[in-house]
């Protein structure tokens, strides 16, 4: 069972723009702090402090790659967090940022592999 003190802290790591937007972002993929830094045009030391904030509060869980590190959402439905991620996710797609972030990253994506078939 969750506690209201759980609740409240999860509630809070989600009441920020900026976190709003990576939580978006994260929805339909995993990604690193560049990605995000980019499609945000956000600098580093910013998104790595809200994604430290996310994690701490295990709204989102991290893995290492190399010299890469990918975040993803915690989408665990019985979770606390995972509640309160599955419902914004799923009632706030409209949001216009939202979709501006969605088409700057797919923009960033699609710039990043033309570079590597340039090599």
């Amino acid at each position: 069972m969750m506690s209201l003190r759980a609740l409240r802290q999860t509630l809070k790591a989600c009441a920020d723009d900026t976190r709003l937007r990576i939580i978006n972002l994260l929805t339909e993929q995993e990604l690193t702090v560049k990605d995000i830094c980019a499609a945000l045009t956000a600098n580093q030391p910013t998104i790595s402090k809200h994604l430290s904030r996310l994690r701490l509060l295990r709204v989102v869980s991290d893995r290492r790659e190399g010299n890469f590190v990918y975040y993803t959402l915690n989408k665990n439905q019985d979770s606390p967090q995972g509640k309160v991620l599955s419902f914004l996710t799923s009632e706030f797609q409209e949001v216009k940022a939202f979709a501006k972030d969605k088409e700057t990253l797919k923009e960033v994506h699609a710039d990043s592999i033309k570079l590597c078939n340039r090599t």
